[in-house]
């Protein structure tokens, strides 16, 4: 497993490259953008074009471009957590409702930060899926045990602790009297998928 751990942090260490690369072309896109819609804003001041006509076209050729599949996307996040966002966080008696909930709030995917990125802790990210938290095969976090406990709580990302399940509509119709939102929850677990390193995994413990 020390050689999987190797592989796997020089993996990470590549991806970590190059998508700092892609950010920073990412910024120089942004002042591009700027000069073009500084020009745009110009030409409307001046009477050369007609801002409605010209938003009528964009809208036209950005509808084109979805639907041909061919939208830009990098699908990668890095999160910035906020200083009010890193406090104790939020407490609900989980024990008692995961029988209800299945424990969906552990389904869900969200950004690492760039320090937990840097830091290399507990929780990693998904290779295929640049920097989200990682899930099993079985559509939860990689750091749940079978009981849905979390093995890293006092380590746990600022995101997991300011979370709350109490106004979540998707996880209850009814909070207190712990009613589920059946439908969407069973429509959340149905969505799990294994990922790249999920996958080589099995192969490796096969072997």
């Amino acid at each position: 497993m020390d050689r999987l751990d190797e592989l796997e942090r020089q993996v990470e260490g590549g991806n970590l490259f190059a998508h700092s690369a892609l950010t920073e072309q990412a910024g120089r896109l942004n002042e591009a953008a700027a000069v073009v819609n500084g020009l745009v804003g110009l030409l409307i001041q001046r009477g050369l074009i007609e801002g409605e006509e010209l938003l009528a076209v964009v809208d036209s050729v950005r509808e084109q471009t979805t639907r041909a599949g061919e939208h830009a996307t990098l699908g990668v996040m890095v999160r910035k957590d906020r200083p009010d966002e890193v406090g104790p966080g939020n407490d609900v008696d989980c024990a008692t409702r995961l029988p209800h909930c299945r424990g969906a709030c552990c389904s869900f995917h969200f950004p690492l930060s760039v320090a937990e990125i840097e830091a290399g802790g507990p929780l990693k990210w998904d290779l295929a899926r640049p920097y989200y938290n990682r899930h099993n095969t079985d559509g939860y976090c990689h750091k749940l045990d079978a009981e849905h406990g979390c093995t890293i709580y006092d380590e746990r990302p600022s995101v997991c602790r300011q979370y709350t399940c109490v106004d979540d509509s998707r996880i209850w119709k009814d909070f207190d009297a712990m009613i589920p939102n059946t439908e969407w929850l069973d429509e959340n677990f149905s969505r799990a998928e294994r990922g790249p390193v999920e996958i080589f995994m099995d192969a490796h413990q096969r072997d």
